[in-house]
């Protein structure tokens, strides 16, 4: 017996009457859309392909009961000059629609909203104090060295996971390798929403690169933001007013300026070894809190500028435990509960989790 997908009718009407694509044409190469659309009939998964290979839109929207707004601008590129690289590439692009799909999941799971500017952090402009209040929310110490310095992003990005906000990893459009996405355009980008918030990370940069991505995001959920990060690390002059308060409020929670003081090095590197942030972090820690001037921050710069190697290509490592790490444990959760209660199949789950069969069953047996 053939299985068919349970859809909403409303929902793949409305994605195929924003295709332009008129119903009659689709009808020549579907023949059965016309009870798809009416309500009459459910599509198998590859008359649903066919459908979405037709209309441009992902397949897995097009199962979802509601739609979701897939018109990516709404995310803009957080630096002066939006307009002149606010065209995205597609993996970009498919990349925001899959975490968008993921969160009009989870919109549908959970019941209670998450407020992350509960302290009105959001009227604060004193980067400390909101540092201090992203850190009581997550109940993380002023010196989290002793807790994180093996793995920091791990480390950040459990307690980040622990409030309530769903963080994603990859390096890649869902398991296909022949897509890999770019450091270069992008490294990382967060969602908004009242019950499921959403930080992606690009994995394709270095795990300093990572960990200061993860905050930042973090710290634009808390200020009620989304959008797009380039290369938010280094200067802030070369970002807006928001965008500079941002970075500093990051630098803070990742260098704390009470445990920066009592440095008494100005070697970049070795600072940067011991705080896991980039050379830049460290240098502008260094010029704000009055430990070199600005013409000495300028002369650090240039070197790092002028010296600046490629970066290195993240290394493979264990697939398995990539996998399970780059997957937030609690959205895998929420979708094998849906299946243990009929309300999903496998094939949408893996669709959903974006692997296979293999890799949802490697996630099942270390997450369930």
């Amino acid at each position: 017996m053939v299985k068919r997908l349970q859809i909403n009718s409303d929902v793949l009407l409305s994605y195929i009457e924003g295709s332009g694509i008129a119903l009659d044409t689709l009808q020549e190469r579907v023949k059965d859309i016309g009870q798809f659309v009416g309500g009459e009939k459910m599509p198998t998964f590859n008359q649903l392909e066919k459908i979405s290979s037709l209309i441009n839109v992902p397949v897995g929207l097009l199962t979802l009961k509601q739609q979701v707004n897939i018109d990516t601008q709404r995310l803009s590129f957080r630096t002066p000059n939006s307009a002149v690289v606010s065209k995205m590439s597609a993996e970009l692009r498919d990349t925001i629609i899959e975490m968008q799909e993921k969160q009009s999941f989870l919109q549908e799971q959970i019941d209670d909203n998450l407020d992350l500017s509960s302290d009105n952090i959001r009227r604060i402009k004193d980067h400390i104090a909101i540092a201090e209040a992203i850190r009581a929310r997550l109940r993380i110490p002023i010196n989290h060295l002793g807790h994180s310095k093996d793995n920091p992003v791990r480390y950040f990005r459990n307690e980040i996971s622990k409030i309530g906000v769903f963080v994603f990893f990859n390096g890649k459009i869902r398991d296909n390798t022949h897509r890999p996405l770019s450091s270069d355009e992008f490294r990382g980008f967060s969602l908004k929403s009242a019950k499921a918030p959403i930080i992606f990370v690009n994995q394709k940069d270095s795990s300093n690169a990572q960990l200061f991505t993860l905050v930042h995001e973090l710290v634009h959920l808390f200020i009620d933001d989304e959008g797009i990060s380039t290369i938010t690390e280094q200067r802030d002059f070369d970002h807006t007013q928001e965008e500079a308060l941002v970075n500093r409020v990051t630098a803070e929670i990742l260098v704390p300026k009470v445990l920066f003081e009592k440095e008494t090095s100005l070697d970049v590197e070795e600072l940067s070894k011991k705080y896991k942030v980039s050379r830049y972090v460290i240098a502008r820690r260094l010029l704000d809190l009055d430990k070199i001037d600005k013409s000495m921050y300028d002369s650090i710069i240039g070197s790092l500028t002028s010296n600046a190697k490629p970066r290195k290509k993240p290394k493979g490592g264990d697939y398995n435990k990539n996998l399970v790490f780059r997957v937030d444990d609690t959205f895998f959760r929420f979708v094998h509960n849906a299946i243990m209660q009929d309300r999903v199949s496998y094939t949408e789950a893996f669709r959903l989790v974006g692997t296979g069969y293999k890799g949802f069953k490697t996630l099942e047996s270390e997450l369930i």
